[in-house]
């Protein structure tokens, strides 16, 4: 997503879509910092508030998507949020082990495809400037989820403030993004 709403604020092009990044943005943000200062939740609560967190995350991506041109990748990938969220919402009861291992294997593949998309977007693009925040996020997807899956009995406390981190820093991400593509006012 940062890949295709960078390539419109190099062309100048606002998006009538800003108001839904932004709301988006800000409601995944929020549900990191629940997950990262009450980790004592229930692992359903937990289970809730990251399907809920996935759900829009994917929300967002397949905005993007329908903004861009040549979109399959942020489509799939918002699609693959959105599927893993629907997966965490319909097994609320799950066991912490279980959940930590989902959330892993969504947060590297999520990762991986992030890097693949970012890659494919900028062998396209000329010059290849400002891939590194994609690249960034794509590297701590991958690590938090590789933490997640190398101890899958750590605590709920421990899953709640790693998951809820990357939601903080992909909502920061897509607030900063929506405010960029909002139409300027000519003075």
């Amino acid at each position: 997503m940062a890949t295709i709403y960078r390539q419109q604020r190099q062309r100048q092009t606002p998006s009538a879509l800003w108001p839904a990044l932004l709301v988006l943005g800000l409601a995944v943000t929020v549900l990191g910092l629940l997950l990262i200062f009450n980790p004592f939740a229930t692992a359903g609560t937990l289970a809730v508030l990251a399907g809920v967190a996935l759900v829009l995350s994917g929300i967002g991506e397949t905005i993007a998507a329908a903004r861009a041109e040549n979109s399959a990748g942020t489509a799939f990938f918002g699609i693959l949020l959105i599927l893993g969220g629907i997966v965490v919402l319909m097994w609320p009861g799950v066991t912490l082990r279980v959940l930590a291992l989902l959330v892993g294997a969504i947060l590297i593949i999520t990762g991986v495809v992030r890097a693949l998309v970012t890659r494919a977007s900028q062998s396209r693009e000329v010059g290849g400037h400002g891939a590194v925040p994609s690249y960034a996020l794509a590297a701590v997807s991958v690590v938090l989820g590789v933490l997640a899956l190398a101890w899958p009995d750590a605590t709920i406390v421990a899953l709640a403030v790693i998951f809820g981190i990357q939601l903080v820093v992909t909502g920061v991400t897509e607030i900063a993004l929506g405010l960029a593509l909002r139409p300027r006012t000519r003075a």
